[in-house]
C-alpha cells in the first residue's frame, strides 16, 4: 500500500487541532499524510485520552479513509486487533428477529471493525509521530489576524498556525468562542441514558452466527457486539429523566438487571457477569445541524463538534473520520492564501448535506427503538417483521455510498 505523495504543495503549512478524539487525531494523520505541519492540543492527560467507555463501530465508509492514512497501517491494525462486523440484527426483547443485516448489502466481505475505544485511541495516536499530540493543555480562545491564528491556553502557552479546527466534542470550547460565548448552550437531551462496558464472550452462550445484536423491548433496548479477541462490548438505552443516577436501586447493575430481566437470552446472562464498578452510564445529547456554515475565517469544526448525533447508526466517529479526511484533502490544494479561507467554507458546505442525513436517521432510529406504548412497539415490530431485507436495507445503505480519494 503506497503512501500519498502531493503532486503540489498546500499553501497551508501548519494546521492547529483542538481535542484529541476520534477525529482530532485522524485528522493529525492526514496532515502528516499530506505534507502538512500539525500541532494537536488535549485538555485531558494523556491516560485519559487514551481511554473510553464501551466499543465503536469504525464502518466500511470510515474504513476506506483508514486503509488511505499513514501507509495502511492504521487499517491494518484495526483488522489485527478489533472484531469485524459480520452479520448482525435487531430483535424483539423475546428474541425474534426484526431484521437481519449482513456484508452482502453492499457486496462485501465485511462492514468494518468493532474496537473498544481506548484500543481505537491508542492505534491512533501510535500513528502519529512524536510531540504532535501534546495533552494536559486546555483551549481558551483565538484571535485571528490578516494570514494567521493565534491561539491562546489556559496556561498562558500561545501557537499560530494558518488553520484552527475544533474536534473538541459536545461541549466544543472552540465552537463556543465561535459564537462569541463563554461555553456552549446545553445540547438537545434525547429522553434517552445509557449504559456501557464489556464483557468477555467465552462463557456465554452467544449466537455465534452474529457479530453484534440488538434487542428492542418497550421505551428501552440492549446491544452487544465483538470487538475482537474474545471480548464484547454492550449497550443498553432507556426512556429517563435527564440527571437521573442509579444509586437509588443500588447501583448500575442492579438498574440493568431489573429494566431487562424479562428480555430473552443471552441479555440476562450478559448482565450477570458485569461489574458494577465497569458500568458507566450517561445521558445521551445530540444538537441541531449547523447547515452549510461551521465555522468562519481561519477556523473550521468536525465531528461532534460541528455535528453531535445520537449514538443510533453507529456513525458518529465514522463521520469524523471522513470529516478529517476531506478537510485535509481540500487543504492540500494549491491555492493563494486568500483563498484558504474559502476552502473551509467549502468543506463545511460539502458536509452538511451527508452529517444532516445521519443526524436525522440516527433520531429516526433512536425513536423506534425507545417507543414505550404497547400499541406502538406491536406495530414496529410488525412493519419490521414483514419488510423484505432488500427494502429495509434501502434505510442503512447509503451510508456506505462514500469512496473517499486523495485525487481530486
Amino acid at each position: 500500500m503506497q503512501p500519498f505523495n502531493k503532486a503540489t504543495k498546500s499553501s497551508v503549512s501548519k494546521v492547529i487541532i483542538i481535542g484529541g478524539g476520534i477525529g482530532g487525531l485522524t485528522l493529525a494523520c492526514a496532515c502528516l499524510d499530506a505534507g502538512i505541519q500539525v500541532e494537536l492540543y488535549e485538555k485531558r492527560e494523556l491516560s485519559a485520552m487514551l481511554s473510553g467507555p464501551g466499543g465503536i463501530f469504525i464502518q466500511t465508509n470510515a474504513i476506506r479513509v483508514c486503509k488511505l492514512l499513514r501507509s495502511g497501517k492504521i487499517y491494518q491494525r484495526f483488522y489485527q486487533q478489533g472484531g469485524k462486523i459480520l452479520k448482525g440484527a435487531f430483535f424483539s426483547k423475546k428474541g425474534i428477529p426484526l431484521y437481519i443485516s449482513s456484508p452482502q448489502i453492499i457486496g462485501e466481505e465485511d462492514l468494518g471493525i468493532c474496537l473498544s475505544r481506548p484500543l481505537l485511541q491508542q492505534i491512533l495516536y501510535e500513528a502519529l509521530d512524536t510531540g504532535i499530540v501534546r495533552t494536559g493543555i486546555a483551549f481558551e480562545k483565538f484571535e485571528e489576524t490578516e494570514h494567521n491564528v493565534k491561539v491562546y491556553f489556559k496556561d498562558g502557552s500561545t501557537t499560530t498556525g494558518d488553520v484552527l479546527v475544533g474536534a473538541d466534542g459536545l461541549y466544543s470550547q472552540v465552537r463556543a468562542c465561535l459564537n462569541g460565548e463563554e461555553r456552549l448552550e446545553e445540547p438537545i437531551y434525547s429522553g434517552m441514558c445509557c449504559w456501557r462496558g464489556f464483557f468477555n464472550g467465552s462463557s456465554i452462550p452467544l449466537d455465534k452466527q452474529y457479530s453484534w445484536l440488538e434487542f428492542w423491548g418497550r421505551g428501552n433496548r440492549f446491544g452487544y457486539f465483538d470487538v475482537g479477541a474474545g471480548q464484547f462490548s454492550f449497550y443498553a438505552f432507556n426512556n429517563s429523566k435527564q440527571g437521573s443516577n442509579d444509586d437509588s436501586v443500588g447501583g448500575s447493575l442492579q438498574a440493568l438487571q431489573s429494566i431487562f430481566s424479562d428480555y430473552s437470552e443471552p441479555v440476562p446472562t450478559i448482565i450477570k457477569v458485569l461489574k458494577n464498578e465497569s458500568i458507566y452510564r450517561d445521558d445521551i445529547f445530540d444538537r441541531q445541524p449547523l447547515a452549510t456554515s461551521w465555522g468562519r475565517g481561519r477556523v473550521t469544526l468536525i465531528g461532534d463538534a460541528a455535528h453531535p448525533v445520537q449514538p443510533n447508526l453507529g456513525q458518529g466517529g465514522c463521520m469524523a473520520i471522513e470529516d478529517a479526511f476531506e478537510l485535509v484533502k481540500l487543504l492540500s490544494s494549491e491555492v493563494s492564501q486568500k483563498q484558504e479561507e474559502l476552502l473551509l467554507r467549502q468543506f463545511e458546505s460539502s458536509r452538511s448535506q451527508r452529517v444532516t442525513r445521519v443526524f436525522t436517521t440516527s433520531r429516526q432510529v433512536g425513536q423506534l427503538g425507545q417507543t414505550d406504548s404497547i400499541i406502538g412497539c406491536l406495530l414496529r415490530d410488525s412493519i419490521y417483521k414483514l419488510t423484505p431485507t432488500w427494502l429495509a436495507n434501502l434505510q442503512f445503505r447509503w451510508l456506505f455510498d462514500y469512496y473517499p480519494s486523495w485525487e481530486n
